[in-house]
């Protein structure tokens, strides 16, 4: 009898972390927040210890099921050594972690290497040894951000909202070369300015972005020739959402370019994005 309920208790409890994993997952499915882990690296190492690289593959399982628009590798390292010494290393550090990912995670696309500042995020500005020693492991890192996608340019109007969401606003369209939108994109933009209008308490960035350019370069605005095409279709949308009642303080516009293609038509890159930076209570 003992033994039947020993055996009891270890399939209710097999059970019930196989349905909190399933809801765990569920959730990350579904999220639209960006997701981001650090990765730690041992002093003048690129490659992880045992306990790190299994961190590093329960995040990659955990966000298996996201729907990624795109995943960035940011590279550190502290601020010792020469800056080429330090450049070269947080860029290995990048790559080594994305070579993981591109092993473990069932996806063809390669996640994006960025270039940040070798020397690292953090000051070393104490002269207490051990807090020094500590503030050196905290910049030697690769940060994982993942953005993921939420297509929906007419349906998430319903939906809770949360700091961190990016909405890639599918039926929000450009003209080639242009900063001016195609004709069936004016009913959905109106539509997000009414919504905007009234949701008073979303502060948020407008991402510009434009197709198929070398290196992921901006391209040339055939209006005015200059070579800000993603900015300016960024601010267009931020000139009509003030116009149609949204407060101008609540909004952020930029440009990056052709950095985030979609991979599929070129029409889809010549578009804009929605970052929610905070809901205000």
């Amino acid at each position: 009898m003992r033994n039947f309920y020993l055996l009891l208790v270890l399939i209710l409890s097999f059970s019930f972390a196989n349905a909190s994993d399933n809801l765990k997952k569920e959730k990350l499915k579904k999220s639209t927040a960006v997701v981001s882990h650090d990765v730690f690296f041992s002093t003048d190492k690129y490659s992880l210890t045992s306990e790190e690289f299994q961190k590093l593959l329960h995040f990659i399982q955990e966000t298996e099921t996201i729907d990624i628009e795109r995943m960035s590798i940011y590279g550190f390292c502290d601020d010792l050594g020469s800056d080429d010494y330090n450049k070269q290393l947080s860029n290995k550090r990048a790559t080594y972690i994305r070579n993981i990912i591109s092993t473990y995670r069932n996806s063809d696309k390669k996640p994006e290497l960025v270039s940040v500042d070798a020397k690292g995020e953090i000051a070393l500005t104490t002269q207490e040894q051990s807090l020094f020693d500590e503030l050196r492991a905290l910049n030697r890192k690769v940060t994982i951000v993942i953005a993921p996608k939420k297509l929906i340019a007419g349906s998430f109007y319903g939906e809770d909202l949360s700091s961190g969401d990016l909405i890639n606003l599918e039926k929000i369209n450009f003209r080639r070369g242009l900063r001016y939108l195609t004709e069936d994109s004016k009913a959905s933009l109106n539509e997000l300015a009414d919504y905007l209008s009234k949701r008073t308490d979303i502060f948020f960035t407008i991402n510009g972005h434009v197709c198929c350019t070398k290196n992921g370069k901006d391209s040339r605005d055939r209006e005015t020739g200059k070579v800000n095409l993603s900015v300016v279709r960024a601010k267009y949308i931020r000139d009509y959402l003030v116009k149609r009642g949204v407060d101008a303080s609540r909004i952020r516009y930029q440009g990056l370019a052709g950095k985030y293609n979609l991979g599929g038509d070129d029409k889809e890159d010549r578009r804009v994005e929605l970052l929610v930076r905070y809901i205000s209570k």
